[in-house]
């Protein structure tokens, strides 16, 4: 989920986060990303009558018994920019007819919403607080984050950053041996890598995300870390704007007159659509 290859950018800042030591936060859980774990985990079908009650109930017990606060997060509209990439996630996890093609418009998720609605009834019993966002749950998860609600986001879906995030966690385990998380820090990721909240969005235009699934043809992950590094301090969406108009003796160097050769074979970059969402 989110910008192609973010998590192998990000790798170098990710640290082992046991459970344990979460006690005491605050913490917003993006809802979306659990069900959607019980539905890709095909050899609970047919076993468990409802796996996404059972896994949020032992996740939930886990956390507050650790003295963790937990706020869920209901995703509400998508954009409709991401509708196609929503209907291959579910096509991917099965629940699309065989030979099926996706033929434009929203496409309805009765299964899905029926499992975060029972989730949602099932955290009313326990007396765990859930709100539904505007957007997507991870956009809602990163507002509460950066306002300083809560101290860290649980998503696996790397826009969370896009929108502000300072602290993910994803990849939650519960194994007996390893309990834990991957963390991953704003300020690290600024100071190790020399990359902004603002150079992921220039990354989300040149190597593709959710609603830019195919991203610039012919930008590799490499290459378009270096450009961002050599525009360090530069506006980069301003940047990619004056592309059209610069001449090559105007880049900083080849890596940018490349990627700039590249970029401008796509008539609508960058795609307003997509940084303004």
């Amino acid at each position: 989920m989110g910008v192609t290859n973010l998590w192998t950018i990000l790798a170098p800042v990710k640290q082992h986060t046991l459970l344990s030591e979460l006690k005491g936060q605050t913490l917003a859980v993006d809802l979306s990303i659990w069900v959607c774990e019980n539905q890709s985990v095909r050899q609970m079908q047919g076993v468990v009558v409802k796996p996404h009650l059972r896994n949020l109930f032992f996740r939930v017990s886990y956390l507050t018994q650790l003295g963790v606060k937990l706020v869920f997060v209901v995703e509400g509209e998508a954009p409709e920019l991401k509708w196609e990439e929503m209907w291959k996630r579910q096509q991917a996890r099965g629940l699309v007819k065989p030979g099926a093609t996706f033929k434009g418009g929203k496409r309805k998720r009765s299964q899905f919403t029926s499992c975060l609605k029972e989730c949602c009834q099932l955290l009313d019993i326990l007396g765990i607080p859930h709100i539904t966002g505007k957007g997507e749950a991870e956009a809602m998860c990163a507002t509460l984050n950066a306002a300083g609600l809560v101290d860290a986001c649980i998503t696996d879906d790397g826009d969370a950053f896009l929108y502000g995030a300072q602290t993910v966690y994803r990849n939650f385990t519960m194994n007996a041996k390893d309990p834990h998380v991957e963390s991953f820090r704003m300020v690290d990721i600024e100071k190790v890598l020399c990359i902004t909240r603002q150079s992921l969005v220039g990354l989300s235009l040149l190597l593709g995300c959710d609603y830019l699934p195919g991203g610039v043809s012919g930008v590799g992950v490499a290459n378009a870390v270096k450009l961002l590094k050599s525009l360090s301090g530069i506006d980069i969406i301003h940047r990619f704007h004056e592309w059209r108009n610069m001449s090559v003796s105007q880049c900083i160097d080849k890596i940018e007159v490349n990627i700039r050769d590249k970029a401008m074979k796509v008539s609508d970059f960058p795609q307003q659509q997509v940084y303004s969402t």
